[in-house]
């Protein structure tokens, strides 16, 4: 699991950074913040900022299809390498999910050096039990939890699976879209300046310390333009559920990088987003 330390200090910053790797990466971004607001000021079945938490940060928006009644529920977790961006950069996500008649939640949660990420973590669980205990007045389907996670939101969606919760496998599917596993990769590139993760929080977090408990479908997903180290981070994932005999589907995301990858995830026609979309089922 710890290829990436056979890399130099120069190689670790430009392919284990992804705003490194991808010079354009304000491009997409800015893209993405755009479209998302778009989307969100055009779209009137909506509810945003409900808190699922006391932190500043702990707020989360809801997209309802036109039938929400006992739907499917989709929550995304962005990335940011747990420092940076915000759920209204990714509202636009929220369109493959109500055209085909599923609720989509978009999270926000606290953010390096603001707080730890095994903190982070804490509001990603606290975020889950919300929505199991409340969605069914948004006309959600509790027993129909569907987490997407990109980049650092993938690492929080893979603990969140680590966590036994009230009630047995309340998590339907988990997708990992170019996820990071192991946050100590930031005492390696320039982002330790913000984060300075302790031994405690690795141990906390590192995905290869726990075991998962959550019995769910997984779609391990990751952009095929992204660096090779990078792409090993995925693939290492891949190759840790197999020895723990945990089935799942790969999808190679042929000529998309970190951040394009997200347009696709906002295209209800594109084959990623289907492929998403479609682990919603029961």
């Amino acid at each position: 699991m710890d290829e990436w330390k056979k890399l130099n200090s120069t190689e670790k910053e430009l392919y284990l950074n992804p705003r490194k790797s991808v010079p354009n990466h304000a491009t997409f971004q800015n893209i993405a913040t755009n479209s998302a607001e778009e989307f969100r000021d055009s779209f009137d079945n909506k509810h945003l900022n409900i808190s699922y938490g006391n932190r500043a940060n702990q707020k989360l928006d809801i997209f309802l299809p036109k039938k929400n009644k006992d739907c499917a529920v989709q929550l995304y977790f962005h990335g940011g390498y747990w420092v940076g961006r915000d759920k209204f950069d990714h509202s636009h996500l929220a369109i493959p999910a109500i055209t085909n008649n599923v609720i989509h939640i978009s999270v926000n949660y606290d953010l390096a050096p603001n707080v730890t990420i095994d903190i982070i973590v804490e509001e990603t669980i606290e975020c889950i039990l919300w929505v199991f205990k409340n969605i069914s007045k948004y006309g959600g389907n509790n027993k129909n939890i569907n987490l997407v996670g990109h980049s650092a939101g993938a690492h929080l969606v893979a603990m969140a699976l680590t966590r036994k919760y009230n009630t047995k496998n309340i998590i339907n599917s988990s997708t990992l879209i170019s996820g990071i596993y192991q946050p100590q990769i930031t005492k390696h590139i320039s982002l330790n300046n913000i984060i300075n993760i302790s031994k405690q929080t690795i141990e906390l977090t590192d995905v290869y310390k726990h075991t998962i408990i959550q019995n769910t479908k997984f779609l391990i997903i990751v952009g095929n333009n992204e660096p090779k180290a990078w792409k090993e981070l995925t693939i290492n994932y891949c190759k840790w559920l197999l020895n723990k005999n945990i089935s799942f589907t790969f999808y190679n995301a042929i000529n998309l990088n970190h951040f394009s990858i997200i347009k696709d995830l906002a295209n209800p026609n594109s084959s990623l987003s289907k492929k998403v979309i479609k682990m919603c089922e029961i």
